[in-house]
């Protein structure tokens, strides 16, 4: 701008008022032009935070750029203008709990973000599936994937952010969990994988998910220190992110939303990768790969279902269609007496899922047993207090190799009038 001005004036341009006039008007439209349109590419945080300082704590929550190969192939679609689906799978975070709006939650921004950078069909070329469950974690979520991410929309995700820092424990279990949700998803070649570690103000278990997340060379994005460090040094408060102990408030989602936008940024712009083959050997064996959600008999499972002949309509529903993400169930209603549920199963692991009865529902659960082979596994309480109808998810079965097993689920002693529901169950081999 200034070389134009003193260009202008070198030809002698304002020597007539009426020109004068004219070109400091024209300079001035110029300035405010660039000022809007630097104003368009930096925007103004909602935290009022100064704009190099918020650049320098997002690139922060880059924990590594990954393979670049998939990402990179997912943005060329979008600037193609090719149909592109992005979906999300985690937990209450992901399924955008915290503001007003489940639909300002981070994925949600996320995919707006992408509309508005990538607009070749007005964005009306990219689709979103949000699989978030509030509540689940890695177990929960490898049940759910086919059905929930894939069969859901009919296609696989070119692009997929797996969510469950803050919701898996440090179990071992929960992490070859996260491995097979991951293989699930690289096993499509043209699907990118992100792997989100969400804050809680309690930490998150990134330090379980990242070696595996590393070994298939994922790119990573980690809210935690960031923000918990924040809060701590009073850059901003911990009422600005969250919007309890692990919900973020719009502001909260908003900068996981950036932190993701800065990755594809990274990746948009990085020299493209090779292409690497998804590791033969797991990174922890043995695995829950080529996982099957149960829903009836298959040529590895035969179900008598007993008692448990009841399907319950009052399990959890998703935010997005307000109906039960498990329409598939068993259920012991109160006040029934029958057989006991059960099952001929050839696999080398299970993932059994039960439903903790809403406190306020005035039917009573109550104490299930479960035997594996004859030999009683556990008991589970159906009726637990502070149940909210969430899923909880136990290991029945896990070896190295499939084996044929029983497994039989009756109520306990004294509890056995009260109800009890298999919310979902699945296996591998």
């Amino acid at each position: 701008m200034q070389n134009l001005v003193v260009d202008l004036l070198s030809r002698g341009f304002f020597m007539h008022k009426m020109n004068l006039k004219i070109i400091t008007t024209g300079v001035l439209l110029l300035t405010m032009a660039a000022l809007t349109a630097c104003k368009e590419e930096v925007p103004v945080h909602p935290l009022n935070l100064e704009h190099k300082a918020y650049e320098k704590m997002i690139e922060s929550t880059i924990v590594s750029t990954g393979n670049n190969y998939r990402l990179k192939k997912v943005i060329q679609k979008m600037k193609n203008g090719e149909e592109v689906y992005i979906a999300a799978l985690g937990g209450s975070v992901t399924e955008g709990a915290g503001p007003k709006e489940f639909t300002d939650g981070y994925a949600y921004q996320f995919f707006r973000a992408l509309q508005a950078k990538y607009n070749v069909e007005e964005g009306k070329n990219l689709h979103f599936n949000d699989a978030g469950l509030s509540g689940s974690g890695s177990q929960v979520g490898i049940v759910r994937y086919q059905s929930d991410v894939v069969d859901f929309v009919e296609h696989e995700p070119d692009l997929l952010i797996i969510e469950f820092a803050v919701n898996d424990d440090g179990n071992e279990t929960t992490q070859r969990c996260f491995e097979a949700l991951v293989r699930a998803a690289l096993k499509n070649p043209e699907t990118a994988v992100i792997a989100m570690y969400s804050a809680a103000t309690y930490g998150n278990t990134m330090g379980m998910k990242k070696p595996v997340a590393d070994y298939y060379s994922l790119p990573q994005v980690n809210m935690l220190d960031l923000v918990n460090d924040s809060i701590k040094k009073k850059v901003f408060t911990k009422e600005q992110f969250y919007s309890d102990y692990v919900h973020p408030t719009f502001e909260g989602h908003e900068m996981m939303k950036d932190a993701l936008m800065l990755l594809v940024k990274k990746a948009e712009k990085g020299a493209k990768d090779a292409e690497i083959a998804v590791p033969n050997k797991l990174f922890k064996a043995p695995g829950f790969d080529n996982f099957v959600r149960i829903l009836g008999d298959d040529e590895n499972v035969k179900i008598t279902k007993g008692v448990f002949s009841e399907i319950d309509p009052n399990c959890q529903s998703l935010k997005k269609t307000n109906k039960s993400d498990f329409p598939i169930n068993w259920k012991k209603k109160n006040g029934s007496k029958g057989e006991s549920f059960k099952m001929d199963i050839n696999c080398k692991n299970m993932i059994f899922i039960f439903k903790v009865q809403g406190s306020w529902d005035k039917e009573k659960f109550g104490k299930a047993e479960v035997y594996v082979d004859g030999k009683l596994f556990n008991t589970y309480d159906g009726g637990a207090q502070g149940g909210w109808n969430n899923c909880e998810p136990r290991i029945l079965i896990d070896t190295a190799k499939a084996e044929n097993h029983t497994v039989e689920v009756k109520m306990a002693a004294g509890d056995e009038e009260k109800g009890f529901t298999i919310v979902a169950m699945g296996y591998s081999k």
